[in-house]
Order: structure tokens, then C-alpha cells, then sequence
């Protein structure tokens, strides 16, 4: 006779609690998740009233008093808790017993993440919902230690997007790692998208040893940085208006030591390329998709005499191959200059339905 084996029960842990109304859990999990304190290594306890949240430790007045705000019968004890029968995969796995599958539906497909800090992108009807969101996205992703939501669109000279700080540490500030190379970002300071890595690397790896590249919209250098690691022969001048953003690539370009190829100009990209790089490059980088078009002229002036490559940027919508291409080639050839090949033509990535932002690479000739 064999003996059939068991598997044996998980031990129960006797963990800190606080205790609520079912009706209560949502906003009592919110609070738990902002001051820190909810312990998602454990399973929550139900009944047909009440539901158990297991604590990290004892809370302390503050988070006490916070929590009896939002859910004023919550009451503190100590309960036994089952561990959770494993760590979950995704964010909406972390969530499946947190919100309604009307919720879970509408949660967004992708979010950003710039080092250690998330960007989400939230419709108004989850706005009740974005501290549980974010509490979820944290204990999937262990690494991340911000969370934020956008609150409006890119906009200004310096192109920086309003956020709204959700949960974790209350900070704009990161090392952001991108093919090898650090890039220290301050996302309340100066542009910088993670959805652009592929594009940043797709340029640096068109550029040949022995150039000189003008970047027009630096920011905090991921293309110049880039381009400069790739290659030992190669000048890249990394211009930009907003001065955080500048004193951001120069500290960049010092952690990447490219100092010797990489050279920070800070200004209006048209004045500095009349007064000092005028006729001095084989390349320019032009990613300023909602205002590429007004520095047209002074790109193709950028170029030395024999012509060259610019890798413009715009924004464009249905027909956005046609128009990316006519836009581009009409204003070089409004500045006296020839399009004499476009080189390429891809959407880089969605910014809206059915609106794209745009590359087109383009040869670039001196007028007759």
C-alpha cells in the first residue's frame, strides 16, 4: 500500500491589521499603499462585513489618523494572514481583487518608465482609482520607486509635460540606462522620453566615423551621447534653449565620458548655428516635432557646403507619409535649398489616435 503524499497547508503569519467595512476597502487600500505600510506579501481576509488588510507594522499616529479621514470605523488589531500564493506577473493580476473588471478594462495597455520612476496615463474615471493603480505597478515592478500620472500635454521651450506625483517618493529625479549609457533626467526640468530609445539608437548608428553632427534639440543628450559612444572619430555640438536642460547634458557627458567629442551650446539653436556653426556639419538632428519646421532653414545652413543629412521630426495624422514628406521638403526648399533624396520615412510612435510623431531622413543639397 502507498502512501499518497499531501501538500502541506501555508503556515499563517500573525501580521499588524487594520480592519474595515467591505464598502470601506478601496480607499482604506489607497491609504495603506500611500503611507507604505500595506504588506502585499499577505492575502487580504473577507467576510460577508469586513475585510483585513495585513500591515508591514504597527502604524504610526499620522497614518493612523490619515486612514480614519478616508475610513473612519477602520479598527487596528492582529490577525493571522496566508502568504500570497505567488508573486504577480502583471499589474492587472496585482489588481484582479482590488477592482470590478469594468475597471480592469480600461486600465491602460502600457505605461512609461524612466529609471525608477513610472508615468501613467489615466482616463478621468480612474483618476478615484490611480493610488491602487500605482501601488500594483510598484509590487510588480519592484525597482520602481515614483509613480506619476501626466496631467497635460508637452508644451513650452522647454517641453516639459505637468505631472501629478500618486504614490511612492515625491521626487521628478532619476538615472535613466539607455544602450549602455547613464543619463541623469529630471522629468519636472527638461524633455525626455524612454518611447524615443529606439530612435535615439537608430540615428547614432547612422552616422559614420569622421562626422560632425548637430543636434539641435538636445535635451539631456541621448542622441549625442549616444552617437558619441557609438563612434571614436566624431563631433557631435549639442544645442538646447531650456539651461536645465543643458546643465543636465553636461553632467551626462561627463558620466558617459564623451567629453571630448560632445560639446553643450546653450541657446536658441538658429542663433548659435549663425554665429558659430554656420557650413560645419554632415548631420542634423531635428526632434522638435511641434516646432521642427520653423529651424528648417537654419538646419540646411548647418550643412557644409556639399550638403549632408537631416532627420526631421514632425507630427502628422492619417496621410502622415505624404505630409511628413511634402512639409519637409517644401520649407527646404522655401530656405534655397534642394531635397534631393529622402532616405527613409517611419512613424516613430502614436501620440493621440490616429496621430503620429514622424521621422523623415533626408539628403540635403545647396541650392543653384
Amino acid at each position: 500500500m502507498t502512501s499518497r503524499k499531501t501538500t502541506p497547508a501555508k503556515r499563517q503569519v500573525e501580521r499588524p491589521s487594520v480592519r474595515v467595512p467591505r464598502s470601506k476597502a478601496q480607499p482604506a487600500i489607497q491609504s495603506l499603499i500611500k503611507t507604505g505600510i500595506l504588506d502585499r506579501q499577505f492575502s487580504v481576509i473577507t467576510d460577508d462585513q469586513t475585510v483585513a488588510l495585513p500591515l508591514m507594522r504597527d502604524p504610526n499616529e499620522i497614518e493612523i489618523d490619515e486612514l480614519r479621514k478616508l475610513v473612519p470605523s477602520a479598527s487596528l488589531g492582529v490577525e493571522d494572514f496566508e502568504p500570497r500564493k505567488r508573486h504577480p506577473r502583471t499589474f492587472e493580476e496585482a489588481l484582479a481583487e482590488r477592482l470590478s473588471p469594468d475597471i480592469l478594462s480600461r486600465l491602460p495597455k502600457s505605461f512609461d518608465v524612466v529609471g525608477d520612476i513610472t508615468i501613467l496615463e489615466l482616463d478621468s474615471g480612474l483618476a478615484v482609482y490611480e493610488t491602487v493603480i500605482a501601488g500594483a505597478i510598484m509590487e510588480v515592478h519592484p525597482n520602481v520607486r515614483a509613480v506619476f500620472a501626466k496631467s497635460g500635454e508637452v508644451s513650452g521651450a522647454e517641453r516639459i509635460r505637468p505631472l501629478r506625483y500618486i504614490a511612492g517618493e515625491n521626487r521628478t529625479h532619476t538615472i535613466h540606462k539607455e544602450y549602455g549609457c547613464l543619463f541623469k533626467v529630471d522629468l519636472s526640468k527638461a524633455f525626455f522620453s524612454p518611447r524615443l530609445s529606439t530612435e535615439h539608437q537608430r540615428v547614432a548608428q547612422m552616422v559614420e566615423k569622421g562626422e560632425r553632427v548637430i543636434d539641435m534639440f538636445a535635451g539631456v543628450g541621448p542622441f549625442s551621447i549616444l552617437t558619441a559612444k557609438r563612434l571614436d572619430e566624431v563631433r557631435v555640438e549639442a544645442i538646447d534653449s531650456n539651461p536645465q536642460a543643458v546643465e543636465l547634458l553636461q553632467e551626462n557627458v561627463r558620466a558617459n565620458k564623451v567629453e571630448s567629442k560632445v560639446h553643450a551650446h546653450f541657446g536658441d539653436a538658429r542663433e548659435v548655428i549663425r554665429k558659430e556653426l554656420f557650413q560645419s556639419a554632415s548631420r542634423v538632428i531635428m526632434n522638435h516635432p511641434s516646432a521642427s519646421k520653423d529651424f528648417v532653414k537654419e538646419a540646411c545652413a548647418a550643412l557644409q557646403p556639399s550638403g549632408g543629412t537631416i532627420h526631421y521630426y514632425t507630427f502628422a495624422g492619417e496621410n502622415w507619409e505624404t505630409d511628413s514628406r511634402n512639409d519637409i521638403e517644401h520649407v527646404v526648399k522655401e530656405s534655397g535649398y534642394v531635397a534631393e533624396r529622402v532616405l527613409g520615412i517611419h512613424r516613430v510612435r502614436e501620440v493621440a489616435p490616429m496621430r503620429w510623431q514622424v521621422a523623415v531622413d533626408l539628403e540635403v543639397a545647396r541650392g543653384q
